[in-house]
């Protein structure tokens, strides 16, 4: 733990001649410092994989990384294998195998269902419960000891603590205890103004030597992010969804009458649709692992009981409506921050949402994921101001010049956008840092990833039509969008400043990381169905995915350009840039772990483990692995979800049609986050943005009122 600095006694705590000047012979911590969680249970077992003490003054590099392996690391003897890993399992095998997020997810200050932040969250500590304030806490609880060289010497007494709330008026309270049993002070009061803000602090030990801290005070920061899947950690779900190890799905719904059902009671059923020379059914993948089986029972494949099952089956996120997970990067900032200094608390609000645009996402509502209980995301702009504002009043009002087009058309309108903020004085608290990913969605990055890996758009046209937009397109669309990107950039820097006070510096915009290289840093598909055989439709274009480079490249710059301007910059809307931080120093670490990037030492195995597992012909197993052994947050050497390994970790099914269409496992591999940063991926992705935020808050004038 950070050692109390040595501070001179004050005015207002009146210290007798015997006290101590060595203040670091104090020592404390804030308890369950991460205020997104409610119980401190869960912040302990987050804490258990940090892999150094939390009193090091400068942590590696890679620490959150280092903390994502401890604790998601699968829990068996041999892991070369899915399978000898399952063979192998040691007692916590199941538990790892979900992830930490599913130990976290069920104690948040988050309403799932209703998909919004608790204005008051009631939190749990080691004494008891508070309900508080989410954004401005009154309070912290601080947890206080003796240093180890006071300690030895007043072992066997005891000491009488007393503390008395630096703002005045406050009331003294004293407790005499064990010297060896620690202080716990429930109520440390917080305020945005450092006068009235933590408490004075003394100790008389057994020998009669006090020792003083006359500014015990708890530094609270918050931290705010925004934008689109690359943040909201879409294609890690909290709870991954786990499969029969003996039971598949077929998708066709004509196989699924009860005659012709796959699989019952453990006896093998006869096999439909193979066709000639192939050595296994395309049609024919994993089931999820549903509560019949469980149980010993079969439900009709057609029957309502196998609906409901296999919806009740299906991932966990923390906000359905967005795919967002506890994995995304902005929440492994906010811990690295709580855990790094024992002083500090973090107060959390991520809205980053997948699907986000600026337009639709940031400015304006959007639609909701499949499934979702709300059919609409509210603006997150909207959003932010709710929870930052006093009151419901909304008295101050700008509006923004928004470039407007449908997804596919290169007809481009623009139009006006008025939004209400409440004014300075009604906001509760300044936003410490703002963590910013937005502008793939703006330019179609999931229709040019689709481009890439499709060869007709008319291979996915009732998926299009389902979700009632053109979901592929070419990069000669995407440059008519980009060349709208500064305009709506623009409006983003005049919101957070109109709405919520927030400078420019203290933005930090999260460049997208390249995904299109391989273990040998060539572009992928050379072997086009790599981690693409969940549907023979998916195949990688090398030649349209070098189109699409091309394409990500010149985005690349221009979002640099729109960020901070320079040499080379064409004339923008933003002039010399938004004034955002930009930060690009993490994409070297994906430059050789792509997509299609394989594990340099043992390139054929990985390979192997990348292929979707199937049953070939005349074989009641599953090969090269069985589903049920499927790690979906083990170590990888990629750093993105392929549509095999979004299909065997959300699997997620649109509810407009059949579940057992044949587009179904297409709709599943790319609905369900392909192309998004694995758990590890967004936490290397942490390790830098975190360096970022340090730089900010620690910053003379621009730290948020209250800070240490």
């Amino acid at each position: 733990m950070l050692r109390i600095v040595a501070a001179a006694a004050t005015a207002a705590f009146v210290v007798s001649a015997n006290v101590s000047a060595r203040a670091a012979d104090l020592v404390w911590q804030v308890e369950n410092p991460f205020r997104f969680f409610r119980n401190a249970a869960s912040f302990a077992k987050y804490e258990r994989g940090y892999p150094v003490a939390r009193d090091v003054a400068v942590p590696p590099a890679d620490v959150i990384r280092r903390t994502e392996r401890r604790l998601n690391d699968p829990d068996c003897r041999n892991a070369a294998t899915f399978d000898t890993c399952a063979a192998t399992a040691r007692s916590r095998y199941t538990a790892s195998r979900l992830g930490w997020a599913a130990r976290t997810i069920d104690a948040v200050c988050y309403d799932s269902h209703r998909g919004r932040y608790l204005q008051t969250c009631q939190r749990r500590y080691s004494w008891g419960s508070a309900r508080e304030d989410y954004v401005l806490p009154e309070a912290h609880t601080v947890i206080v000891k003796l240093a180890p060289e006071r300690l030895r010497e007043a072992s066997a007494g005891e000491c009488l603590w007393s503390w008395t709330p630096r703002k005045p008026g406050g009331r003294t309270e004293t407790r005499r205890q064990a010297c060896v049993t620690p202080l716990k002070i429930a109520r440390v009061p917080f305020s945005l103004d450092r006068a009235s803000s933590g408490v004075a602090l003394q100790v008389k030990l057994p020998d009669g030597r006090t020792i003083a801290e006359p500014q015990l005070m708890v530094e609270d920061l918050l931290i705010v992010a925004l934008g689109d899947s690359f943040a909201s950690g879409e294609s890690n779900p909290d709870r991954p969804v786990t499969f029969s190890a003996v039971r598949e799905m077929v998708y066709d719904p004509v196989l699924a009458r009860e005659e012709v059902a796959t699989r019952s009671m453990g006896k093998p059923a006869p096999r439909f649709g193979i066709a000639s020379g192939n050595k296994f059914d395309f049609k024919q993948l994993p089931r999820r692992l549903l509560q019949d089986e469980r149980e010993g029972l079969y439900y009709p494949l057609s029957s309502a009981q196998f609906e409901k099952a296999f919806n009740a089956a299906g991932p966990r996120w923390l906000s359905p409506d967005c795919h967002r997970s506890q994995y995304g990067y902005p929440f492994r900032v906010g811990l690295q921050l709580a855990l790094e200094n024992p002083h500090r608390a973090i107060t959390l609000l991520s809205f980053a949402c997948t699907g986000a645009e600026v337009v639709e996402g940031l400015f304006l509502d959007k639609e909701a994921r499949a499934g979702a209980a709300n059919k609409r995301v509210r603006a997150q702009f909207d959003q932010l101001t709710d929870m930052i504002c006093r009151s419901p009043a909304r008295s101050r009002r700008a509006t923004y010049r928004l470039p407007l087009y449908a997804s596919g058309s290169t007809q481009v309108v623009s139009t006006a956008v008025t939004k209400s903020w409440c004014p300075p004085g009604e906001r509760k608290r300044p936003i410490d840092t703002v963590l910013l990913s937005i502008g793939g969605n703006d330019v179609g990055f999931s229709a040019l990833m689709l481009y890439a890996m499709t060869e007709s758009a008319a291979d996915l046209a009732p998926i299009a039509g389902l979700l009632g937009r053109q979901i592929r397109f070419s990069p000669q669309v995407a440059r008519v969008y980009l060349e709208q990107l500064d305009e709506r950039m623009k409006a983003v820097r005049d919101a957070l400043r109109d709405g919520f006070g927030v400078p420019p510096a203290r933005v930090l915009q999260t460049a997208y990381e390249p995904i299109q290289f391989d273990e040998n840093g060539a572009l992928c598909g050379a072997q086009p169905t790599l981690g693409l055989d969940v549907h023979k439709k998916l195949s990688m274009s090398r030649a349209r995915l070098g189109e699409t480079v091309g394409f990500l490249q010149d985005f690349f710059a221009r979002t640099a350009c729109i960020a901070h301007g320079g040499r080379g910059c064409p004339a923008l809307a933003t002039g010399a840039g938004t004034g955002f931080r930009f930060i690009t120093d993490h994409q070297p670490e994906f430059a050789r772990r792509g997509l299609c990037a394989r594990d340099p030492k043992r390139a054929q195995a990985d390979g192997e483990a990348m292929a979707m597992p199937r049953r070939w012909i005349g074989m009641d197993e599953f090969t090269p692995y069985s589903p049920a052994a499927y790690l979906p947050y083990a170590h990888r050497w990629r750093l993105f979800r392929t549509p095999n390994d979004a299909f065997l970790t959300a699997n997620v099914h649109a509810p407009g049609f059949s579940l057992f269409d044949i587009l179904q496992p297409v709709y599943a591999g790319m609905y369900s986050g392909a192309v998004h940063p694995t758990a590890e991926g967004h936490a290397i992705v942490a390790d830098h943005v975190v360096r970022h935020v340090r730089a900010v808050v620690d910053r003379p004038g621009v730290r948020g009122a209250g800070a240490r």
